[in-house]
């Protein structure tokens, strides 16, 4: 077999699984720091395969080495020289609206200084990471204990793919772009002038980013959603689903299963408000771009219909092809959440139907009430502080959504040359400007 296949089949641990992940963010300048394994610790060959596995997890330490200095100061470099060069000047001359200009304007320089935070945050946050990787390679080795292996190179196919996949649609995002673009050519500035050239590097730059980020958090939310839909998978088996003519299990093997769903849950839980706390920042950031994006969109493709000018079909073009981009991932990343909400209530009825089934065992039942006193103290909840990320959270980017387009609407109606007539008006003044000898 080659080295290739042997590295993917011998995946078995979290922290292998998200180290797609840890290069892509290392490669943005996200994740300044290096995970290795601590030396002079060895473990004898004859010890349980998972248990190594979860021992390996505690080795684990982290060093800033002069390779991750570099990387972070040169991005922290690239974001802040971006507020003292000409391209902010420039971006307020383009044949664009007022508003336009000045919400997308705000709105990159805040994705810049959220890019800062975020890499100073991790970088903080470190020995909190090596917590989480423990927590949860600690729940790994219990479910293999317990119940079966975790399948952690499935985890990582995913990983892989969503990474794979974002940077392909990103691919598709810059062909519309230049598609687009190419609208433009005698229309609007040209692009060989420094500061233009500036504004769309930054531009790029910036979205990518984002973009890989919010596909990073993604794949770490499946890996948690799939460890709780195994957790209430066996517990379904052991405690409620008892089939006739199959062996009831002993009063000491379901005392130690109950034991052992106590600790993977409180880890798994504990693990996931780490990881919220680390990387949540993007993702919040993420959900303020959508608001944008699609309001944009909706007022592009609505006055498309009205006036077919070569300006506005590209920003539609554009705008258009963002959103769908955008409103997927959040979609995604709202399901995830949602899931993960939904398997915490779902533990809780679990338990709850377990008592009712055990009533006769009387050592069991406060066993399996003390779980349920436990579960109310700890929930699956994937917050960035501020909100959820659920169902809720996407009923109220709705309603912002419709509130925006509404007030933009009438700005629209009700002021003149206001967002896109004042793209046509300066569009046309600069058509005409160039037209004359």
């Amino acid at each position: 077999m080659s080295t290739r296949l042997k590295y993917w089949f011998n995946i078995g641990s979290f922290f292998e699984t998200m180290k797609p992940n840890i290069r892509v963010l290392k490669l943005f300048g996200l994740f300044p720091y290096t995970i290795s394994q601590a030396k002079g610790r060895s473990f004898p060959s004859n010890s349980h395969h998972s248990n190594n596995r979860c021992n390996h997890s505690k080795t684990l330490k982290s060093e800033v080495k002069f390779i991750d200095i570099a990387i972070f100061t040169l991005w922290q470099t690239f974001f802040l020289q971006m507020l003292y060069v000409s391209w902010p000047k420039m971006f307020l001359n383009m044949p664009v609206s007022r508003i336009i200009t000045m919400v997308t304007l705000i709105l990159y320089l805040l994705a810049g200084f959220n890019c800062s935070v975020s890499a100073t945050l991790v970088l903080l946050f470190r020995k909190k990471f090596l917590h989480m990787v423990q927590l949860v390679e600690e729940a790994d080795f219990l479910f293999s204990k317990y119940f079966y292996e975790i399948q952690h190179s499935k985890h990582h196919l995913v990983c892989v793919a969503l990474l794979l996949g974002s940077f392909a649609c990103q691919g598709l995002l810059i062909l519309n772009d230049y598609t687009a673009g190419k609208m433009l050519v005698n229309t609007t500035l040209s692009l060989q002038s420094m500061p233009m050239q500036a504004i769309t590097s930054y531009y790029y730059i910036i979205r990518s980013i984002h973009i890989s980020c919010v596909v990073a958090f993604i794949s770490g939310l499946y890996s948690f959603r799939d460890r709780f839909f195994a957790f209430n998978k066996q517990l379904r088996i052991c405690f409620v689903e008892k089939h006739s003519g199959e062996q009831a299990a002993s009063y000491r093997v379901l005392m130690n299963h109950i034991q052992g769903f106590t600790a993977i849950y409180s880890n798994l839980c504990d693990a996931i408000g780490i990881f919220c706390t680390i990387f949540a920042w993007q993702p919040m950031m993420f959900c303020a771009s959508l608001i944008v994006t699609v309001v944009f969109s909706i007022l592009t493709i609505g006055h498309m219909l009205t006036n077919s000018a070569p300006i506005v079909l590209a920003l539609a073009l554009i705008y258009s092809a963002l959103t769908i981009l955008y409103t997927l991932l959040f979609l995604v990343l709202v399901k995830l959440g949602s899931d993960l909400k939904r398997e915490g209530k779902q533990t809780a009825v679990l338990v709850h139907k377990a008592i009712n089934q055990s009533s006769k065992t009387p050592a069991l039942v406060e066993r399996l009430v003390l779980f349920s006193h436990h579960l109310q103290h700890q929930r699956p909840v994937v917050s960035c502080g501020l909100f959820c990320f659920d169902w809720t959270l996407a009923l109220s980017i709705i309603s912002a959504l419709a509130t925006y387009s509404v007030i933009l609407i009438q700005f629209e109606l009700g002021v003149p040359k206001f967002f896109i007539s004042a793209i046509l008006q300066q569009n046309g003044d600069m058509t005409t400007t160039n037209s004359q000898p």
